[in-house]
This record gives C-alpha cells, sequence and structure tokens, in this order.
C-alpha cells in the first residue's frame, strides 16, 4: 500500500536531472508510492520567429527531443526498478509552470541542481530556485556527484520554533524510511546584544548552551516514541545555522531543512536557510514547506 503521494521529478536529459531521476526513483521505491516523470518542452511565446524558424516548428521539434528524453528516462527507471508504478508526460510549457503545478499534487516534487543550461545560475539552475522557492509542496535538490554510504546520516536543522516541528517530523520519517542514522543540528548565535541594550544584558555562553541543548532535547524526545527504531545523536554548536549544516552535508545522505525558520514572515516564500542549503549543500537537500 502506498504511504505518499505521486512523486514528481523534472528530466531534461542532463547529469544533474538524472541524478534527480535516479535518487526520486529510489525514493519512490522506499515509498511504495507511483512516480511520474515529467519532460517540459514549453517556449515562451512573445516571438512568432527564432532565428528564422517559425515558433510552431521549434515547438514540434521540442515536443520530438522532449519524448525521446522521456523515453529514455522511463526506461531507465524501469530497468532499475521494475515493480515501480512510473508514468511520465511530456509538457508544451514551460519547465517552472509545469514543475510548480505539479507541486499540487505532489510531495515531493525532485530536481536537478542544476539544468541544461549551466549559465541560468552559478551554483543552483534557475528553474530549481524558482521550483524550490515557490512549490506548494516539499521539494528535493539533487547533487549529481554525490554517492553517499549506506551509514550515511539524515540531517535535520531545528530551531525550536513550532516550524521546526514540521521539519523535524519529516526527518525523523526520512532516517526510519532509510534505516539511516539521524543528527539533529541547531546552531545558536553569537550575536552580542551590546551595542543595543547595553552591557547588562551580554547572555552567558554556558547558559545559552545549555539552554539550546534543553531546547533539542526537548524536541527530539517527543519523537523518540514514535520511531524507537531511529538512532538519534544531536549536535549544538555555536555557529550560523546555515554555515553548520553544509558542513554537516559532507558527509550526509540528505539534508532536511524547513522552507521558513524562526525569523519567517508571513508572504515569504523561502527562509535564508533553506536557500543557503539548496545552493551550497553536498547533499541531496529536502526543503520542508512550512507555513
Amino acid at each position: 500500500m502506498s504511504d505518499a503521494r505521486t512523486i514528481t521529478v523534472g528530466v531534461d536529459g542532463s547529469a544533474p536531472a538524472l541524478a534527480a531521476l535516479d535518487w526520486a526513483a529510489r525514493y519512490a521505491h522506499a515509498r511504495t508510492a507511483p512516480l511520474e516523470v515529467v519532460v517540459a518542452v514549453g517556449w515562451p511565446a512573445e516571438r512568432p520567429v527564432y532565428g528564422g524558424y517559425r515558433l510552431a516548428e521549434l515547438k514540434d521539434a521540442a515536443r520530438i527531443d522532449g519524448e525521446r528524453t522521456l523515453g529514455r528516462a522511463v526506461d531507465r527507471v524501469r530497468a532499475a526498478l521494475p515493480d515501480l508504478a512510473v508514468s511520465g508526460r511530456v509538457s508544451d510549457g514551460p519547465a517552472v509552470q509545469t514543475l510548480l503545478d505539479a507541486s499540487a499534487f505532489s510531495d515531493p516534487v525532485v530536481v536537478g541542481c542544476r539544468g541544461l543550461d549551466p549559465a541560468a545560475s552559478v551554483l543552483l539552475g534557475s528553474v530549481s530556485s524558482a521550483v524550490v522557492t515557490h512549490a506548494e509542496s516539499n521539494v528535493v535538490v539533487v547533487r549529481a556527484d554525490r554517492h553517499p554510504g549506506p551509514e550515511a546520516p539524515v540531517v535535520v536543522g531545528v530551531d525550536g520554533s513550532e516550524r521546526s516541528e514540521t521539519t523535524l517530523a519529516a526527518a525523523f520519517a526520512e532516517a526510519d524510511r532509510w534505516n539511516a542514522p539521524l543528527i539533529v543540528a541547531h546552531a545558536w548565535s553569537d550575536v552580542s546584544l551590546v551595542g543595543m541594550f547595553g552591557s547588562s544584558v551580554v547572555p552567558s555562553w554556558i547558559e545559552a548552551r545549555r539552554d539550546a541543548e534543553a531546547l533539542v532535547a526537548h524536541q527530539v524526545d517527543a519523537w523518540r516514541a514514535k520511531y524507537p527504531s531511529v538512532r538519534v545523536g544531536t549536535v549544538v554548536e555555536r555557529e550560523a545555522p546555515a554555515r553548520m549544516l553544509r558542513e554537516r552535508s559532507a558527509t550526509a545522505g540528505l539534508v532536511v531543512v524547513g522552507s521558513h525558520g524562526r525569523g519567517g514572515f508571513a508572504g515569504m516564500r523561502l527562509g535564508s536557510v533553506a536557500r543557503q542549503l539548496a545552493h551550497h549543500a553536498d547533499a541531496p537537500v529536502l526543503v520542508v514547506r512550512t507555513h
């Protein structure tokens, strides 16, 4: 029986997209969930002629190429996981809008770290960046050159907010699903309040660390009973959260981060930590949509 909605992965034939495809297939198989492979071939309609070719001719050629890309992708999945329910479609719309539309019924949407246009973004492709920022569902960004071992941990960042409970729940579920150890990481800032309120309110770092450790222990204890088989470790550091999680990503199998943190505000689509991890992490990043 399936325990999840459809998992959608965007494919364009590039190496990052194939890495995303392989990851999404394994993920769907682990969740007993159907996998949908999407190839988008949309062209902007502002100009009817491009380089002497009519837009209709280019669209026809793009669709033919898209069907070939889709066929190869679906065959790749079926060869690796013949019992996985996999389907595919070619969309005539732009890639970003196609994947955003899919996010309304998928969880998660999986994208590669970059696509066929390497100039679109130095670090994260323009399509992936837009999907991470605006998708309705959770999003996974997959790195093409990472092959973590079976003991690679799931790493999750928490900040003590109600939003991080949603992130922690997702991380425990992922660690349980992959039979992987879970590292719950919390970074506390060393920002001094002297310049703002005077020296009398300078915090004690020993007290701050103790409070941070108690916060993490409280959050984790609430989930241990639900996932007794998950091996849990905690890390509390005086560090910037994004930097801490990026360093941990070097040996992680998956990094889980909330789309918003304690500092998020209404209408904000993506928090700074999630944005930095999506761009810079060395492991696949699951961005958990928190509202």
